[in-house]
C-alpha cells in the first residue's frame, strides 16, 4: 500500500474545563493531518518526522500516535528539549483564544537533530510526502532551507510532495518574510491546498483562478484553492477543474482541524487512485463532520461510527 510521511510539530494542548483544571491532548496541523489521511485509509503506511523530547509528556505523545497507527519511528529525540505547549482559552462569548509556548521545542530543532543520524540518508522512500507553512514557520531560515532541500531530494527520488501553506501571520517576521518562503515551498511541491483568503491577504488575490495560475507558474501541478462559501476549485493538468459547493456543517461547534482533516482525507483519497471529485467530495464530508465536534480529533469511535455508514473510508 502507498506510504505517507507527514514533517511538522505535534504538541500538547490545554483546554479549560474550569477555573482551575485543564484537559490535556495532542493537536497540530501536521499531525491532524496524518491522523484523518490514516482514519480514511487505515491500510496507507503513515509515518511523522519530527523531534520530541525524552520526558513524560513526549512519551505519551508517542504512545497517542501508536495509537492512531502512526509510525514514529523516524522521530528524532532530543535530551533537554520538550514539545510546544498551547492552551485554549474562551471568553463570555464563546470566542476562542490561543496562547502558545514553543519557542525551541523539540520539533523547531528537528533539521539539526536529522543531520546528526545521517540527514536525508536516514529517510526511506515514501510516495507521498506532506509539509505545511507551520512546518516551516517554525524554524530558522537556516534550517527552513535544509527541510525544503530535503523534501525537494524526497521528491528527485519519485515522492510526490503535497503542502498547504496555513499561513498564520504571528510565526512570520512580516509578509514579505512568509511570501517568500512559502512560493519557495510552492516550488517543491506537486500538490497544493491553499485557502483563498490567505492569499488574499499575502499576494492580493481574490479569485482562485488567479491563485491556481500563480502556483501552475511555480510549477504546481495539482492545486485544491478553498474558497469559503464560495465552495472548493481545483484544478490539475491538462485545464481540468472540480468545483465542490460550499454546504454548511449543520451544528459547527469547533472549527478547529476542519483544513487539516480535509486536507488528510482529500491526500488518502488521491493516494488510492480516487478522482479529484471523489476526493474532494470525501474531504468536505470529514470536515464537515469534524467542526461538529469540539477539537482537532474527532473520537476514534465516532469516527468510525460516522464512516462506516458511508462505506467509503477503504478502498
Amino acid at each position: 500500500m502507498s506510504s505517507l510521511l507527514v514533517i511538522g510539530e505535534c504538541m500538547m494542548e490545554l483546554k479549560a474545563q474550569s477555573d482551575t483544571g485543564y484537559a490535556k491532548a495532542f493537536s497540530g496541523d501536521s499531525y491532524n493531518c496524518a491522523v484523518y489521511a490514516k482514519r480514511w485509509q487505515p491500510k496507507l503506511n503513515v509515518s511523522y518526522l519530527t523531534a520530541v523530547g525524552t520526558d513524560g509528556i513526549s512519551q505519551e505523545m508517542l504512545k497517542q500516535w501508536s495509537s492512531e497507527g502512526i509510525d514514529h519511528s523516524l522521530v528524532m529525540k532530543i535530551e533537554q528539549a520538550q514539545p510546544g505547549i498551547y492552551i485554549i482559552s474562551t471568553d463570555d462569548a464563546g470566542e476562542r483564544s490561543f496562547s502558545y509556548w514553543r519557542k525551541n521545542s523539540a520539533a523547531t530543532q528537528l533539521m539539526q537533530a536529522l543531520k546528526s543520524v545521517g540527514g536525508e540518508d536516514a529517510i526511506p522512500y515514501f510516495d507521498y510526502v506532506y509539509f505545511s507553512g507551520i512546518s516551516l514557520a517554525i524554524l530558522s531560515d537556516s534550517d527552513k532551507k535544509s527541510l525544503l532541500a530535503l523534501v525537494q531530494s524526497l521528491r528527485s527520488k519519485g515522492a510526490k510532495v503535497a503542502f498547504d501553506p496555513n499561513y498564520r501571520a504571528s510565526m512570520w517576521q512580516n509578509q514579505e518574510h512568509a511570501k517568500y518562503w512559502l512560493e519557495s515551498a510552492y516550488q517543491c511541491c506537486d500538490l497544493a491546498l491553499p485557502g483563498l483568503d490567505e492569499h488574499n491577504l499575502l499576494f492580493n488575490q481574490t479569485t482562485p483562478q488567479e491563485v491556481r495560475e500563480q502556483l501552475q507558474a511555480l510549477g504546481v501541478r495539482e492545486s485544491v484553492v478553498k474558497c469559503g462559501e464560495q465552495g472548493v476549485c481545483c484544478y490539475g493538468g491538462n485545464d481540468s477543474f472540480n468545483h465542490l459547493p460550499f454546504t454548511p456543517a449543520e451544528n459547527q461547534l469547533d472549527s478547529t482541524a476542519a483544513g487539516d482533516s480535509f486536507a488528510g482525507t482529500y491526500l488518502a483519497s488521491r493516494m488510492v487512485g480516487q478522482s479529484r471529485a471523489k476526493s474532494l467530495s470525501n474531504a468536505a464530508k470529514v470536515a464537515g463532520f469534524v467542526v461538529q465536534h469540539k477539537g482537532a480529533i474527532v473520537d476514534k469511535l465516532r469516527y468510525q461510527q460516522f464512516v462506516k455508514p458511508l462505506g467509503i473510508a477503504q478502498v
